[in-house]
C-alpha cells in the first residue's frame, strides 16, 4: 500500500476510529495514528507498521486488522495503530524518484548506489534507517557510515522526525505494550538485555503470539541495536515485539496477493494483546 492508498483508507476508517495526525516527515507527508479509545482505561497498546519502506505489506496488514475490527475484543485498554511510520520510504519503494522533491533526485540516486530502482529501499527520505535510530545501544552495529538504502543509523539517536514522533506518542500514551511489524521470515523477537524478571514476563507474551501465529521466536540480541523494540524494552521497561510477517520464501517487497494468508495467521491479535495486558498488569 502506498501513501495515497493509505489516505483513501483512512477516510473510510474515520467512520469507526479516531484518526490523529502525529506530525510530518522530511518530505512533508503526515504520519497518522488510528485510535480505538477505551473510556475506562488510560493504558495503551501501540502497533507500528512500515518502519522500513519496502515492508509496506505491514501497512496493508494493520489496516485490514482495523477494517475487520479485530481489536474490538480489546475492552480494557486503548489501541493505537501507527499505520505507516515511514511514508517517505514507502513512497520511494512503491513509486520511485517521482515521489521525492526534484532537487533531491540526484542525491537520492547516489545514496541508492547509483540505482534508479528504489523498490528495495528501507530507509526514510534522508537515507536513515529508522529502525537503527532509536536510543538503544545506538551505533553498535553500524552497517553504513553514510546515508544508504538501509542500515545507516543517522547522526545521533532520535535524529529523525519519524523516530521522534513515534517515541513521543509512546511516552504520551501510558503505553504498556508495543508491536512493530516488519517483513519477512515469520519470526518474533522480544529480548534486548532485559533483567531476568522482565525477560521472563516478555517471553510469556512472545510465546503467546508465537503460538497463535505459528511463527518462531528468535534471539537476535547480539546483533540488534537502535530498534524500536530494543528501545521499548531497555529504556521504557515495557514488553515489545518485533514480528516479521510473511514467509522467507517471498521476495521483497511482498506483493499484496499474499496479504490474505498473512492476515489469517494474525486473527488472534486481540486475544494475544489482552493476554499481554493481563501479564503486564499482574507483573510484580
Amino acid at each position: 500500500m502506498d501513501y495515497i492508498s493509505l489516505l483513501n483508507k483512512l477516510e473510510t476508517l474515520r467512520n469507526d476510529y479516531l484518526v490523529k495526525e502525529l506530525g510530518e516527515t522530511y518530505f512533508k507527508r503526515k504520519i497518522f495514528a488510528v485510535e480505538k479509545i477505551c473510556d475506562k482505561s488510560f493504558s495503551t497498546a501501540i502497533f507500528v507498521a512500515s518502519t522500513h519502506g519496502r515492508e509496506h505489506i505491514t501497512t496493508d496488514l494493520l489496516i485490514k486488522m482495523l477494517e475487520e475490527h479485530l481489536f474490538d475484543e480489546c475492552k480494557d485498554f486503548n489501541i493505537k495503530a501507527i499505520v505507516m511510520a515511514n511514508p517517505d520510504g514507502v513512497e520511494l519503494s512503491c513509486n520511485g524518484l517521482k515521489s521525492a522533491p526534484i532537487f533531491l533526485h540526484e542525491n537520492l540516486v547516489k545514496i541508492n548506489l547509483n540505482n534508479s530502482d528504489f523498490s528495495m529501499w528501507k530507509a526514510n527520505g534522508r537515507g536513515v534507517d529508522i529502525n537503527n535510530n532509536f536510543d538503544a545501544n545506538f551505533g553498535q552495529n553500524i552497517h553504513s557510515l553514510v546515508p544508504a538504502p538501509s542500515g545507516y543509523v543517522g547522526e545521533a539517536p532520535e535524529s529523525e522526525l519519524e523516530t521522534k514522533l513515534i517515541i513521543k506518542e509512546i511516552k504520551n500514551s501510558n503505553t504498556f505494550f508495543v508491536v512493530t511489524y516488519h517483513s519477512k521470515g515469520e519470526e518474533i523477537y522480544y529480548n534486548f538485555f532485559q533483567e531476568k524478571k522482565l525477560l521472563e514476563r516478555d517471553r510469556l507474551i512472545a510465546e503467546r503470539f508465537a503460538l497463535s501465529t505459528g511463527y518462531s521466536i528468535k534471539n537476535v540480541e547480539s546483533y540488534s541495536s537502535g530498534g524500536l523494540k530494543d528501545y521499548c524494552v531497555s529504556k521504557l521497561k515495557i514488553p515489545s515485539l518485533t514480528i516479521e510477517v510473511g514467509s522467507d520464501s517471498l521476495s521483497h517487497p511482498i506483493k499484496k496477493e499474499f496479504l490474505a494468508e498473512i492476515f489469517e495467521k494474525h486473527k488472534s491479535v486481540a486475544k494475544d494483546t489482552n493476554f499481554a495486558y493481563n501479564i503486564f498488569k499482574d507483573f510484580k
